[in-house]
């Protein structure tokens, strides 16, 4: 299927052609007719993409935080090779379009293929000729709609929360500032709603089209009297509600909403503005000032938008699903006037002429820009599309031991790190490549050389060349792939965890072992250089050692996936198990006992499963104390490894310095610009035993046992925290 992607190194336009993407249960695969490009948000985006690098880190000071934080955890040449390579991955532009379903997923009863809808929702009502929708982000629209109106929903609906914000009441005087099209259907829903409107905007031009609507009284932001203006359209009083819906880096809207709003009114901001509220004007006015977010109640709430659960409507009556279907009644009873609002339409093809005009155009008024999308028969069930002349393939055979590597995923760490260090390698094939979507897929696949992209996890499961599948997903995904890969007679690299319960970890157990394939675990700690160093310094020690692993992880907010058990499976299954393994292995004993507790503390902030202490008990005496913590400063080291034995220490800091010492004397290695923490390594010991066909050379029982003793730890927390 084609999609409009941008480029995010430097801000081009272009239509690709993307595997279809598949659908989840509660989803509904959607045939695109047409899609709404948003001229504020989506031109911003292009506009940040054609920045210098230095404008780019001015513009989002926020994400220069996460690199600095990269760059004292993991070292510059590491926090360097992320960004540079995430400017390799396109993003999906769109969030507003209307098309008919050709695909309904599980669970879904109340919408039929054939049905027509409104979708909406970033990264999913794409423009694209078919886009996956969960049920929640999509709308049944009257079959004798135009879908091109219907294409609106999503901006409709961003406009009508607005005005339900705003609490207008019937025959209320209503200030709207910015005659953008958000303001445009602001206007439009407050006139259905039975309000005066009184529309300001700082562009000339735009005044003129907006006169042309005949909306609302309309009047220049810099106008000299447009406070008194306002006052004599108000009757003297001034505004009941003002509503925001300009985008601006300055001050200016809402200090005139101050100015124009009367006694104990509410000022709205829907528009990205400055929010600097004048104290005296707010203050002695008694105003309230509110914001709006994105189209209503459920925006960026997984368990609404992605999972189907709706709120009851006797609690949330207005829920952004029921927002965009109020605004798809307003347009089915002739209230929006769309005669002279689309100003721009251009088939999927020409999206860089639509983008452009948005950008760069300076003479022609451009208010909303459409595009269309003609039929074509042959984007159906497109889940798969080469990349390379299969001819160029090398031969897989016994001789040259050419090994077919396939993955399942490609989230940052596969980007940033697995797939770049799998290219390096000679005897690798890269074969197939699946994500849910084929945007990264696509992306990757042709950086790589890759010979397939695909958006059909069957497609590489199937594919008689692949030796091998990395298996890259979210975490609750892992034990099924894992499975289904061992008994497909694949060899399998699976990213921790390896399972979320014991139930999972029998089955993959159960799979590995008729399977005489080999098992790896991403248990990449135990590969590093500097921890084999610091192992091997107690190589033959006489007495049990003692082991101290910290790791000062940060604060993540309680919605944050990896909190859900269902998916991330909890930190401690999906992120502390990389130290009980390394534990564990660096012992080379069995853990007989564990002991657990966790930080407690009411009314804090605190989460306390992000804040735990796990004592491991070992059969030859040894101790190792697991300290995962998230309420310590982000500046501090993230990982730091002692251990004591035989009147010798050593000390390990982020996997960058190593400090060993026995009494005599202390060494010191150093890596300040990029941590090795055993990624290549682990392929490298992955790979060797494909090619040698020796299931020895990987500890797939130790990935096993790990997991076990991870699964218990959890368990015995979740007990202690919830009896």
């Amino acid at each position: 299927m084609k999609q409009v992607l941008e480029n995010l190194r430097n801000g081009d336009i272009s239509v690709d052609e993307i595997p279809t993407p598949t659908i989840k249960p509660g989803q509904v695969l959607v045939r695109n007719h047409f899609s709404l490009i948003s001229t504020g948000t989506e031109g911003g985006t292009v506009k940040l993409g054609k920045m210098s690098y230095i404008g780019k880190a001015k513009a989002r000071p926020e994400q220069v935080q996460k690199v600095i934080k990269v760059v004292r955890t993991q070292g510059l040449l590491t926090a360097y090779r992320a960004v540079d390579r995430s400017l390799d991955i396109p993003i999906a532009l769109g969030y507003s379009c209307a098309g008919e379903v050709i695909k309904v997923g599980a669970d879904i009863t109340d919408l039929s293929v054939g049905d027509t809808v409104a979708c909406a929702g970033a990264g999913l009502a794409n423009h694209a000729e078919i886009v996956a929708i969960p049920r929640n982000l999509c709308v049944p629209v009257p079959s004798s709609m135009n879908l091109k109106y219907a294409a609106f929903a999503t901006v409709g609906a961003i406009a009508m929360q607005g005005v339900r914000i705003a609490n207008v009441k019937l025959g209320e005087n209503i200030v709207v500032i910015g005659l953008g099209l958000v303001g445009i259907l602001t206007a439009q829903i407050l006139r259905a709603a039975g309000a005066n409107v009184f529309g300001i905007d700082v562009d000339e031009n735009q005044l003129s089209y907006v006169n042309k609507l005949n909306i609302c009284k309309t009047e220049n932001f810099n106008a000299d009297n447009l406070i008194e203006q306002v006052m004599s359209f108000s009757g003297g009083n001034g505004a009941d509600s003002v509503i925001i819906t300009a985008t601006t880096a300055d001050n200016g809207p809402v200090s005139l909403a101050g100015k124009v709003a009367r006694h104990k009114a509410r000022v709205v901001a829907v528009g990205r503005t400055e929010m600097k509220a004048p104290r005296d004007t707010y203050l002695f006015k008694e105003l309230e000032l509110h914001t709006s977010y994105a189209y209503g109640p459920g925006t960026g709430d997984p368990s609404y938008e992605e999972n189907g659960v709706d709120y009851p409507i006797g609690y949330v009556r207005w829920t952004e699903n029921r927002n965009m279907s109020a605004f798809i009644d307003l347009i089915y009873q002739k209230k929006i006037d769309f005669s002279h609002l689309i100003t721009h339409e251009f088939d999927i093809e020409e999206a860089n002429k639509a983008f452009d005009l948005i950008i760069n155009n300076t003479q022609e008024h451009v208010s909303a820009v459409i595009l269309r999308y003609p039929h074509r028969e042959q984007t159906y069930n497109k889940n798969l599309i080469p990349l390379q002349n299969t001819s160029s393939s090398p031969s897989h055979n016994s001789n040259n031991k050419i090994i077919g590597v396939s993955l399942i995923g490609a989230g940052s760490h596969a980007t940033n790190e697995l797939i770049p260090l799998l290219s390096k390698f000679k005897n690798v094939d890269l074969r197939g490549i699946a994500t849910a979507t084929g945007i990264r897929a696509h992306a990757l696949g042709k950086k790589y050389k890759f010979e397939f992209c695909t958006s059909d996890i069957e497609a590489i499961l199937s594919d008689d060349k692949s030796d091998c599948i990395y298996i890259l997903t979210r975490h609750d995904t892992h034990a099924d792939l894992t499975t289904a890969a061992l008994k497909a007679g694949k060899h399998v690299f699976v990213e921790k965890p390896l399972a979320l319960n014991k139930d999972e970890l029998d089955t993959i157990k159960s799979a590995y072992q008729d399977s005489n394939k080999i098992l790896l675990t991403g248990f990449n700690r135990r590969y590093a250089p500097t921890a084999i160093k610091m192992r091997n310094f107690f190589g033959n020690r006489a007495q049990p050692l003692f082991m101290s692993y910290r790791s000062n992880v940060g604060y993540r907010p309680p919605n944050h996936w990896l909190h859900n058990p269902l998916e991330g499976g909890g930190v401690i299954i999906g992120e502390a198990c990389h130290f009980i393994d390394f534990c564990y292995w660096f012992t080379n004993s069995q853990i007989v006992d564990i002991n657990v507790s966790a930080l407690k503390g009411k009314n804090t902030g605190l989460i306390s499963e992000d804040n735990v202490h796990i004592t491991l008990s070992f059969s030859d005496g040894s101790l190792a104390a697991i300290t995962y913590i998230s309420n310590g400063s982000v500046s501090y080291s993230r990982e730091r490894v002692e251990v004591h034995c035989d009147n010798k220490s050593a000390d390990l800091c982020d996997f960058k310095k190593l400090t060993l010492s026995d009494g005599k004397r202390t060494k010191q290695f150093s890596n300040w610009i990029s941590a090795d923490m055993g990624h290549q390594a682990q392929s490298k010991a992955f790979l060797d035993a494909i090619s040698e066909d020796n299931q020895a050379l990987i500890d797939s029982a130790g990935y096993l046992e790990s997991s076990n003793i991870t699964i218990t730890a959890d368990s015995l927390i979740n007990d202690k925290l919830n009896p």
